[in-house]
């Protein structure tokens, strides 16, 4: 159901979008750090590398919407989060956000704020899970298509543990900060 509506919405914005905005894609890479809530009694290290790819439309010029995907542990190049010497966490989000931006300088610098949700895959956790997603950020755009941005998001989702007497919750969240090239059609 939530990749149907993905799919429609960015279908719909592809179609509204302005001429002064129009289509972009970007591809982004950073650094993430994992808080479990005290899931595990410890973590070896809670920092990995991560990487993103997104695509979207701008409606118009203070409004965007955009599909997102983010490795958190950079595409299986880096150990994702390590729990101790021998096992390690790998969690993949796929999103669809609304970014509302405020222009400066001709639109030569842009920031905005992020809203989204989507689903959180983990492969050291059984099952997937509903995440919301927050951000803000900041890009320089170096010419007509092309642009540079920093970025926070923040991807906040929960893990229901089943034990035999009772269901804990715990409220997990991935900060992740980036930098990304973006090209505008």
């Amino acid at each position: 159901m939530l990749r149907l509506l993905t799919v429609m919405v960015l279908l719909f914005s592809f179609a509204a979008a302005d001429r002064d905005g129009g289509p972009y894609i970007g591809l982004g890479y950073g650094v993430s750090k994992y808080n479990d809530d005290g899931f595990y009694a410890t973590l070896k290290d809670d920092r990995t590398k991560s990487a993103t790819f997104y695509g979207g439309a701008y409606i118009n010029k203070h409004l965007s919407v955009e599909l997102g995907y983010v490795s958190f542990d950079a595409w299986h190049s880096s150990d994702g989060y390590r729990i101790d010497e021998n096992t390690s966490l790998g969690f993949s989000a796929i999103s669809v956000s609304t970014l509302a931006h405020y222009a400066f300088f001709d639109d030569v610098l842009d920031f905005y704020a992020k809203f989204g949700v989507g689903e959180m895959s983990q492969s050291g956790i059984k099952g997937n899970s509903f995440t919301f997603v927050y951000g803000v950020g900041g890009s320089f755009r170096l010419d007509e298509r092309y642009s540079v941005k920093l970025a926070y998001d923040m991807y906040d989702f929960t893990y229901d543990n089943s034990t035999e007497n009772a269901i804990d919750t715990y409220d997990m969240k991935i900060h992740y900060v980036y930098t990304a090239l973006e090209i505008q059609f």
